[in-house]
Formats: structure tokens, sequence, C-alpha cells
């Protein structure tokens, strides 16, 4: 059975209101009763009809029975000898006497009358002749007149019956209607959820096998790739900068060749237990990470190898540092892209109180005396960092120190004299020069053995804990794959059990309609089925009602029409007999005239009670009330019992002639009317919501619904539409996204040597679908302008207002020539700020390792700072770059309200344990939302990719690359410009020998 989707209207029971609305009764039956209402009212007249011949008068008289009394009185007056029909009419069955009902009838009629004198002279006989038959016209007239309202009567009650029949079949057929409706409905419900349920099914069984499949996938590179991390993690263990050099599994090795060049490698000891873990990494993933690491510590500046080994990877750093610095290398796409592609989200940064005027201030800066006393200071302050040994700028605490890691100088200096050889091939996961066979003491070759030779050390070597940060490095990248895949694992299980979940519902959701549809079409058809029968039942009752009617309606007129035959024939035969007795007057004129009456005028229904109170008075028209008639409860619409109707006629010309003409029938008649039950009009609730839109887009339906609180009865107002729908969610699924207007332009971002401004355009509506939205740096939605282009002073000063969180990297690879230039180019920087609670700078500087350590919080006291920069100790541990973001974050908290928040990292390399790729992204997405996050790298090599997703936008902006650390103390003037948005010429007045050429404090 095919069945459309849209919802099934209830058209027939529309029609079917209109219908009931028009009439209450079927429309032949109706035309039929008012054909016989019509008939009956053209009968009760019976006045003499002209056209009516003397034989069928008294074929009509003969059949009503002629009275004795007129029998003998037409023989006494010899009219039979002289009309050929009255001896007719004589020889026809005479009746009996009826004296009492003749005179009684008689004087009913003629008491009014009794007294008056027609003027016309007859003898007795004819006075009795003429008696009788007024009396036969009486009687008949009143019989015709109780006949023709009886009719009418039964036919009221007929049509009440009828009336009640039809609308209990209206009843009944609205309930079959309203059923056949329900009944459609519930199968367009069973059909919609087929449909649906016959797609949402399979979806869901692929569904599942897809997801198991993916799970399982993801489960298996969670093992491995945790394999790999915990076997990196036990050989990071294993190396300690403190052991012995037989308790270590990796060296160092340099060796020298006749022709004098050097190659440096890095392998593990033969024999060892991590050697042979190496090689059973299970993941690409683990081996590229080792690889990569131990590459790393085999740099020019790890192991101090020969540069030139590395020149490839060299001209690579230098082309990305290149790229990094140069915006129009990057597209806009292309970079936005990089970051969707990434874990992270990440922002715009829209601090409003960084919008102040940027750009280099008229003038040259001159400095206070304090101003300059600070910058003594810290000169000072660079000159005793220069000259600490290494055992002075190291922190030697073991309880901040990782697992394994410490090591005492005294250990170091026993640990440089042992020497370790290597074997005849080279191990796997070792990275070398050459992938040739390395010699060693068992040579035969005496030349090649005696022209090689080999310095390998393990725990000996003084650049030990680089070593260790690469190797933390190591776990690092494997933790942060570890955690990326858990997270894809445990996403991926999420997005599962949410997707399923959701066609679980929905497949709960079709079925209970499907089975909600069934149980709908089951009651309705029940319904229908017992509407049907009752119907069937009314139908019958209603043809009996007809077949009676119709019946009563042909013995009526039968009846009436003989009692009005019999009237107008008695006056015929009476104008029989005045032609004969005016031929006996020797054409004497005799006239006599019986009493004619118009047509019936029916009243209108009164109320009984008002109706007695009229009767009372004489009125018995509604009219003559006046103004009370108007009154609604003068007039009885309907109820039980009735009301009152007067039925009236009067007299019509010509005048009844007093005593020999016929008096005048009934003018005035009383019958009971609106007697039925009073009209009951559909009385309905209020409209239910609108229910939920079957789509969400490409156009669905919403349905309300209310419910029939009384149902039409007697043929009262028809409810009006009991269900409603409309059309929703019209858009199509695919549709663009909208876009806010165009913000503000954002003010410059750097002072000079070339800054941008730039704006952007929010989402307002996301898109839907396969709908397209242009990306968040697409030009579409974001636009800059190049600003502030003109050349830096040679030396600057920041003025600007701000709280600037300096964090830097204290990690082992920065060496510790790396860690005194990064003290030395903060110490320079600081020099070149102006400090001011109110209108100037405000810093605070952090240092990050293995752990965290706040150095200064936000202060505004130069000399303080200097002193903690210059007390910082140097951890030489790991890279917890994650830690350190969030460590900015908590410094803000004693910041200005109404300064910007800059946060910028100094780091020479990606994160390493217990930080992480995933972890720095992590931190730094919540310190955007914060501040503006600066970068600046002090080494070629390191990934941009591993730095855009850190930085706020725009990100070319917000990065500045140095080749080393060693080379920020020559870098201050840069950083300045980089991280200050306002900057004023300066001029070194430290040794102004007149305070005239200095500014007072």
């Amino acid at each position: 059975m095919r069945i459309g989707t849209s919802f099934v209207a209830v058209s027939s029971v529309a029609a079917l209101r209109s219908t009931r609305q028009q009439r209450t009764l079927n429309a032949d039956v109706e035309a039929e009763t008012l054909g016989f209402e019509r008939f009956l009212q053209a009968s009760t007249a019976a006045n003499l009809d002209p056209s009516m011949t003397v034989e069928d008068a008294v074929m009509f008289v003969g059949k009503r029975g002629v009275p004795k009394e007129l029998a003998e009185a037409l023989h006494s007056a010899s009219l039979t000898t002289g009309s050929q029909a009255l001896a007719s009419l004589v020889s026809k069955p005479i009746l009996p006497s009826h004296k009492n009902a003749t005179q009684g009838s008689v004087a009913a009629v003629h008491h009014e009358v009794e007294e008056a004198d027609s003027g016309v002279k007859v003898n007795a006989v004819m006075k009795r002749i003429f008696k009788i038959i007024n009396g036969m016209i009486i009687e008949d007239q009143n019989k015709l007149v109780l006949k023709v309202f009886d009719c009418m009567k039964q036919e009221a009650s007929f049509n009440s019956a009828y009336r009640a029949n039809r609308m209990n079949f209206y009843d009944e057929g609205y309930k079959l209607q309203e059923a056949v409706s329900s009944e459609k409905h519930g199968q367009v419900e069973q059909f919609e959820a087929d449909e649906r349920l016959r797609h949402l099914v399979p979806t869901r069984k692929e569904t599942q096998t897809t997801c198991d499949r993916e799970i399982e996938h993801l489960q298996g590179e969670f093992e491995r790739i945790s394999y790999d991390f915990d076997l990196a993690r036990k050989i990071a263990d294993g190396t300690s900068c403190a052991a012995k050099p037989d308790g270590n599994f990796l060296q160092t090795c340099e060796r020298m060749v006749s022709t004098g060049k050097r190659a440096g490698f890095v392998q593990f000891v033969a024999g060892t237990k991590q050697r042979k873990m190496v090689s059973l990494m299970q993941t690409e993933t683990g081996r590229a990470a080792v690889a990569r690491g131990l590459f790393d510590v085999a740099a020019p500046r790890g192991l101090e190898a020969e540069e030139a080994m590395h020149r490839p990877r060299g001209r690579a750093a230098v082309a990305l540092l290149q790229t990094m610095n140069n915006y129009d290398d990057v597209s806009e796409e292309a970079d936005e892209l990089e970051h969707r592609e990434s874990l992270f989200r990440d922002y715009y940064f829209q601090d409003g109180d960084y919008q102040v005027p940027a750009g280099v201030v008229e003038g040259t800066f001159r400095p206070s005396k304090g101003d300059q006393a600070a910058v003594r200071q810290a000169t000072q302050a660079q000159a005793h960092i220069r000259s600490e040994t290494h055992n002075e700028m190291r922190n030697l605490d073991p309880k901040s120190a990782p697992p394994n890691f410490w090591i005492s100088q005294a250990e170091l200096d026993g640990a440089a004299k042992q020497i370790a050889f290597v074997d005849r091939e080279e191990p796997s996961g070792s990275l070398s020069s050459n992938n040739g066979v390395l010699p060693d003491q068992n040579q035969t070759n005496n030349q090649a053995k005696d022209s090689a030779k080999f310095f390998c050390t393990v725990a000996g070597n003084p650049n030990c804990p680089r070593f260790r940060d690469r190797l933390e490095m190591i776990v690092a990248e494997l933790m942060a794959e570890k955690l990326h895949t858990e997270h894809l694992l445990e996403t991926t299980k999420s997005e599962c059990k949410s997707s399923l979940a959701e066609l679980d519902t929905q497949i709960g959701s079709m079925t209970n309609k499907k089975n909600d549809g069934a149980r709908i079409e089951s009651e309705a058809s029940a319904v229908k089925s017992a509407a049907s029968g009752t119907i069937t039942a009314i139908e019958s009752q209603g043809r009996k009602l007809l077949s009676e009617s119709t019946t009563h309606k042909a013995e009526c007129k039968t009846e009436i029409q003989n009692l009005r035959n019999s009237v107008c024939g008695t006056k015929k035969l009476k104008q029989e007999v005045i032609a004969i007795e005016a031929k006996k007057r020797d054409g004497e004129k005799l006239e006599i005239n019986d009493c004619s009456v118009s047509d019936w005028s029916p009243g209108e229904c009164i109320n009984p009670e008002v109706a007695k109170t009229m009767s009372a008075q004489g009125i018995y028209e509604v009219s003559k009330l006046g103004a009370a008639g108007t009154q609604a409860s003068v007039l009885h619409p309907c109820g039980p019992g009735g009301g009152v109707q007067w039925y009236l006629r009067e007299p019509v010309s010509p005048a009844q002639t007093p005593e020999l003409g016929a008096d005048c029938p009934p003018l005035r008649l009383k019958t009971v009317c609106n007697d039925h039950e009073c009209p009951v009009n559909c009385v309905l609730g209020d409209w239910e919501g609108w229910s939920a839109c079957t789509k969400s887009c490409d156009g669905g339906l919403k349905r309300r619904v209310r419910s029939v609180g009384t149902y039409p009865q007697w043929g009262g107002a028809e409810c009006d539409a009991t269900k409603q729908e409309e059309t929703c969610n019209a858009l199509s699924c695919d549709r663009p996204c909208t876009l806010n207007d165009w913000g503000p332009w954002r003010q410059c971002t750097r002072a000079c040597e070339g800054g941008i401004k730039w704006r952007s355009r929010d989402v307002k509506v996301a898109a839907t679908g396969a709908g397209k939205c242009a990306r968040t740096f697409s030009k579409a939605r974001y636009e800059t302008q190049a600003c502030n282009e003109g050349q830096c002073p040679m030396d600057v000063m920041c003025i600007g207002k701000m709280d600037l969180v300096v964090a830097l990297d204290s990690s082992g690879s920065m060496g510790d020539d790396g860690w005194k230039g990064v003290k030395e180019g903060l110490l320079g920087l600081i020099g070149r700020m102006e400090f001011s609670k109110e209108t100037g700078m405000q810093m605070g500087v952090l240092k990050f390792s293995w752990e965290v350590e706040v150095v200064e919080q936000l202060t505004d006291d130069k000399d303080a700072l200097i002193s903690a920069v210059e007390g910082m100790k140097f951890d030489a541990y790991t890279t917890n770059i994650g830690g350190a973001f969030r460590s900015m974050k908590n410094m803000l908290q004693f910041g200005r309200r109404a300064a910007p928040s800059v946060c910028m990292l100094w780091t020479d390399g990606r994160p390493s344990y217990p930080s992480n790729d995933f972890d720095a992204a992590s931190g730094a997405a919540e310190l955007r939302t914060a501040c503006r996050v600066m970068v600046v790298t002090m080494r070629p090599a390191i990934p941009r990719e591993a730095v855009l997703p850190w930085v706020s936008n725009p990100k070319e902006q917000n990065i500045l690359s140095v080749q080393s650390p060693e080379e920020m103390e020559n870098s201050v003037r840069q950083v300045n410009t980089f991280v200050c948005a306002r900057v004023q010429k300066y001029l070194d007045w430290t040794n102004a020998k007149s305070t005239e050429e200095s500014r007072d404090d």
C-alpha cells in the first residue's frame, strides 16, 4: 500500500461541515417537505371552486353521504324534480340523522351571527335546506382544518425524528471521517518511520563496523606507541650523567682519519639491553624520533662535531628561518589550513587595552638619574655574569633535578678519563657521517689502524646535560604522539558512542513512531468499524422514517383532498339549490354568499409564558406587542416542550350572507412549535504547541492539534480544523555561513621597520551541511595593511604602557654560554625600558626547565628586577614549555587592568619531558585568552610548525628568530622593537658629567 508522505488533511470532513452549515436535512427530503407544507396551506381555505361541475360536486357529496334531513327537505321543496343533479344526489346513500352534531357544529359556527338578518326572503323549507347544507360545510371545513393541522403535526414530528436521525448520522459521519483521517495518519506515521528505519538501521550497522575497525586500529596504535614511549623512557632513565661509563649504554664518539677530517657519531654500546630496546621500537614515529634525537645530539653545537657534516640541515634551517620572518612567503589560506588541521583552536588577540597608538615617538628619550643608575647596575650585572664559572652559574640542587639527572663535578672529571671502543659494525640506531664499517683495534691493516684515532666518551663528556636533554625531547615527542593517539582514540570512542547513541535514539524514536502509528491505525480502524455499523443502522432507520413519512403524506393528501372536495362540492350543490330557487322566483335575483377566508399566516414561535399573557390580552401577533416584541425572551427558538405558534387568517370578499351563508371556518389555531433540541455549537480547546520540525533543513513539517471539547449537535456550528501543519526549516541543508560586519582596524603591531594592522570578521551564523564558509585568514574575513615601515633608531627606549611577562629557557640545550647570553640580553632589554606603575612598563620573569621557577612577579622596581635576573641559576635540565605558559598566565593576576598584557617566551628548542608538543600547544591556547603571546626562537633548527600554534595572531608578527642564545646580548634592540609598540630614540647618558645633561628624577 503506497501512501503519500505528507499529512492527510480531512478534506471530506471540511466538505461535510460546509454541507451541514447550509442545511440540516437532506435536500430532496427538505424540498419534499416544503412542497407538502405548501399543499397543506393551500388546502385549508376550501373556498368555492368555480371550475368544479355539478356532476363532480354530486359525486364528492355522495361519497361523503347525504344527511337524511337534507334528502327529506329537498323532496319537500320539490327541488329534486327540477334538477337532475339533486335527484341523483338524493338517490345516494342517506346518512342517519345526526341532529345534535350538526346543530352543535352549526351553533358553534353561527353563535356570533345568530341574531343577524340576511335580508333575503326564503320559505322555511329553504331556510332548513340552507341550514343543513351550511352545517355540512362547517363540519367538513372543521374536519379539513383539523386534518391539515394533524398532518402538519405529524410532519413536524417526522421532521424532528428525521432531523435527529440526520444529526446522529452526521455525528457518526464526523467520527468516521476523523477515524479515517487518524487511520491514514497512522499509516503515514508508519510509512515515514519505515522509510527512515530503512536508512537508519544499515547506517547504524555500517557506523558500528567502521567504529569497531577504527577503534581497533587506534587501540593497536596506542599500544604500540605506548610501548615505544616506555622503551624511550627506560632508555632516558638508564642514561645518567652521574653514572660510571660501564653503566651507560649511549656513547658519543669522534674519530680522526688519515686525511685529517673528523666525523662525529652517537651509538649504543654493544651488548647493552638498551641497544636491543631500540631495535624493538614498533612504530615509525618511535624510530624516527630516536633517529632525529640522536641527530640533534650530533649537531655542530651538540657534541662539537664538524659543521660540514650537518650542512644540508643547516641550509634547511636557514631557509626555514627566512620563511618564518617573511610574511609574503606564506599564504593566508595555507597558514589557516595548517592550524585547522592541528588539535588546538587559535584565537585573535582581542585585548581592548592593547589598542594604543604604535610608532616611534618624536624626540630623544632623556633618562632620569634613576634610569642611568639602573643602566649602570645592569652593565655591572652583565660583567658579573660573563665572569661566572660553570659551578657558579649552575643549579646543583638535587631536589630540583629530574630523576637520574644530577651529576657532581668530581664524577664528571673521573668519567672524562674513561675511553670506550665500538664494535666492528655500526649498531642499529646510531647515526654517523657515513655508513661504512668503523675500524677497531683488531684490524689487520696496521696503517689504517695507526691512522685512525677514536675519541669516545660516555658520561665524562661535559655536554652530557645537553645530551640528556635531547633524550628527554625524544621521550617528549613520543609522549606527545602517545597523548595524540590517546586523544584520537578517546575522541573516536566518544564520537562513535555519540553517533551510535544518536542513531539508537533515532531508531528508537522511529520505532516508537511506527508503533504509535500502528496503535493509532488500530484504534482508528476500530472506531471506523463501529461508526460504519452505527451509520448503517442510522441509515436504515432514516429510510424507514422516509418510507413512513411518504405513506403518511400520501394518506394526508388523500384525506385532505377528499375533505376539500366534500366542502367544495357541498358549496357547489348549495349554488345549484340557489339557482333552482331563483328560477322559481321568475328570474328574481337570489344571492347567498358563504364566508371565504385567506390562507393561513403562521406567526412567530413564542415563549409559552409570554403567549399566555398575550392570549389573555387578545393579542396573537408579536408585532402588536410594540417594543416589547423585539426582546429575545419573547421568542422560543428551541427547547423541550416547545413554544406557542398561532396560525391566523382573515375573511375575504364577498362577505358572508347572514343566516343563509355558511359561517367562516376557524380563523385562528394554536400549535406547538420548535419542540426540538437546541443546537449545540462545537467548542474547541486551545492549540497545543507546535511539534518539532520533521527536518532540520530542506523543508520539513511542523504540526499542532487541538482537542474537541464539545461536539456539535442539532445543527450547531461545526468545528473548525483541529489539525494544522506548516512548512518549516525551508532553508537548504547546505547553506553557507553568515559573517558579521568588519571589525575595527587594530593598531599597528610594531613601532617601526614594518608592522601590520588588521581587521577581521567573525562568523555570525555557522555554515551547515556542505555549505561553504571563508577561512579565518581568507581575504573575505581577514585584511591586513602595512604600517610603520620606517627605519628604527639605532638605539631605542620602550616607553609604552605594558605588563610584560618574560619566560626564559633554562634547559640543558642552552649550554653555559647560551644561558649567559640570555641573561645578559634580558638585562640589556630591562635597561631599555621605562618602568612606571602608572604610565610605563611592569615586567615579570620566570625560567623553565624540568620545573618552572618564578624569578620575579610583575613589578615596576627595575633595581629589584635586575638583581633577580643576575642571581638566576642555570638548571640545564629538560624544556617544560607547557608549564611555562601556564605559569605566565598565573603571573598576570598581578597585572594592571588598564594596561595591555604581553607574554614573551625565549627558547632554543622544542618541549621535552615533562612537557611535549601537545602540552605546550594546550598551555599556549589557555594563555592566548589572557595576553598577546610572542616567542623568540634562539635556534634555526626549531620547526616553524612547532611554534605557530603557540603565538597570537597575526602570527608572523609574534615570532622573532635569533641565531643562537649567545646572540641575545646583541639582539636587545631587535627584541625591544619586536615587543614594544611605542619607542623613542635613546642616547646613552650613563656617562654624563653634569646634571644638566640628564633629566632630573
